[in-house]
């Protein structure tokens, strides 16, 4: 076990790695090529990654984390809000159609359950125990997202953001979703700072890339309140 940190993950790992910690180790899957190696049915992490891993004091893993940005980012041929049963108090635009909570739980999982069923592949190679990071919070002004959106990537979908209230949601109940999935493989969950919302929940636009992902300063904030945490 080295001295430095790890980082592993998908593309909310930039925000960490942009951060200029010295001692982080950044391990970005959209940067390696396929990150796994299959054996008999098993998955593990690629030789060359694990030894990295192996040498972190602490391990962070951002693998996924988007599902809810794919689900509900772009808005919707047919326009759709939920009332989030652990926040029923959350505005409701009455004009779209009411979908049920546990529809998009169910559907968030589904698209979650792929990347995170990766995460004990990962946390025993950890000398100590491996920390997921919850994705950022949704940006809520609509024009901070629309320039950076691949539209190629949502056919048949309005060239249209998705109400931020909407996009909040979808954001809540799929960072219950990944707790439930730690919780369940005894892994532990951290959720985006509080220091890094705005007075709605939002993710202050300090701390915002390019309306889909945080920038350095959020990875810096993440990586503070973590050193002084565990």
């Amino acid at each position: 076990m080295g001295d430095r940190w790890v980082c592993i993950g998908h593309s909310h790992v930039a925000a960490l790695a942009r951060s200029g910690d010295p001692e982080l180790d950044s391990i970005n899957f959209w940067d390696t090529g396929d990150p796994w190696r299959y054996d008999g049915g098993a998955t593990h992490l690629r030789h060359d990654l694990a030894e990295r891993v192996l040498r972190g004091r602490r391990v962070l893993s951002l693998i996924g984390g988007s599902a809810h940005t794919v689900l509900g980012m772009v808005e919707h041929p047919r326009p759709f809000d939920l009332i989030v049963p652990s926040a029923q108090d959350l505005p409701l635009d009455e004009t779209r159609e009411l979908i049920p909570a546990d529809a998009v739980r169910a559907k968030l999982s589904e698209m979650s359950e792929p990347y995170l069923a990766m995460l004990p592949a990962v946390a025993r190679l950890c000398a100590t125990p491996l920390v997921h990071i919850g994705p950022p919070p949704p940006v809520a002004a609509e024009d901070r997202i629309a320039p950076h959106v691949p539209w190629i990537l949502f056919p048949g979908q309005p060239h249209a953001i998705a109400p931020k209230w909407v996009r909040y949601k979808l954001w809540r109940v799929h960072c219950e979703v990944i707790a439930a999935i730690c919780t369940r493989l005894d892994i532990q969950y951290v959720p985006a700072p509080e220091r890094s919302k705005d007075e709605e929940g939002f993710l202050h636009p300090d701390y915002d890339r390019d309306g889909a992902h945080a920038n350095a300063s959020y990875g810096a904030l993440v990586l503070e309140e973590l050193r002084g945490a565990i």
